[in-house]
């Protein structure tokens, strides 16, 4: 960390229908991941940090991040609490095999057990501003860089994290893996544009036209799906969309995937 420095307007009635829809078709486990996933794991301890609903009704880590000099961390989505090590050791050892190592690795732990899809999507706002209190204690701490990655409802969160994180820091790398969200989002005037843009080094947004579960109920006319087709725009200087169509077979298959983890680590290396 060097630097101590949705689009169209939407009935929300309409999209609670239309996401409920889709989300029960897929099923539980098409957006979670407590299947097997491929690739490579981490033979590297992945530790877990678990981010709780308190009862006031926001949410708090139980822990703190290690003060090391290269930090991955790993976001899981919807129903993944529930295997968040094996996924976040699933995307380490991909990104591994492309030659990066961090000194420690995090995996955030939510609580995305929720039948009722639309609040574990609004709870990701408050998770991404509790990722984001983390980093700046990280960095306060005298800790070096944080390669910050998360899937699905986890993509959202990390880029929630980069719009909440407080003026004077800097999240190194953002990796977002079948992002959960319309892509207006990252566009000029879109919710997550000026945090991209001041608060992240290099952002990479993992997406593919095979990825269905996000692209069935996300975008629309004049939008896209974020974690399908990418962004509509060019987005932020410091953003890229990157198709992995030809490897990425559906919603779980950015876990541990080559091509995702190979770009991954070229870019923290050239970093």
């Amino acid at each position: 960390m060097r630097d101590n420095t949705r689009g169209q307007e939407e009935n929300s009635e309409t999209i609670a229908v239309d996401r409920r829809t889709v989300l029960k078709g897929v099923g539980t486990a098409a957006l979670a991941g407590p299947m097997a996933t491929i690739g490579v794991a981490s033979a590297q301890i992945v530790e877990v940090i678990e981010v709780e609903e308190t009862l006031f009704g926001g949410f708090e880590a139980d822990g703190s991040l290690p003060v090391v000099d290269e930090l991955f961390v790993f976001v899981h989505g919807w129903f993944g609490d529930t295997t968040v090590r094996s996924q976040a050791s699933d995307v380490l050892g991909s990104v591994e095999a492309g030659g990066y190592t961090p000194d420690a690795a995090i995996a955030i732990e939510w609580p995305a057990t929720n039948f009722w899809y639309l609040d574990a999507e609004g709870d990701t706002e408050a998770v991404g501003a509790e990722v984001a209190r983390l980093i700046e204690e990280f960095s306060d701490s005298g800790g070096g860089n944080v390669r910050l990655t998360g899937h699905s409802l986890g993509g959202r969160i990390v880029y929630w994290t980069a719009t909440s994180i407080g003026s004077g820091y800097t999240i190194d790398t953002i990796g977002g893996m079948g992002a959960a969200a319309d892509g207006s989002t990252v566009c000029l005037g879109g919710q997550w544009h000026s945090g991209i843009a001041d608060n992240a080094g290099t952002v990479r947004n993992y997406h593919s036209q095979n990825d269905t579960t996000v692209g069935s109920a996300y975008g629309g006319i004049g939008d896209t799906a974020l974690g399908t087709e990418g962004a509509p725009c060019g987005g932020a200087s410091n953003y890229t969309d990157v198709d992995v169509t030809a490897s990425v077979g559906g919603h779980l298959e950015y876990l541990g995937d080559s091509q995702v983890g190979s770009d991954l680590a070229t870019v923290i290396l050239n970093d």
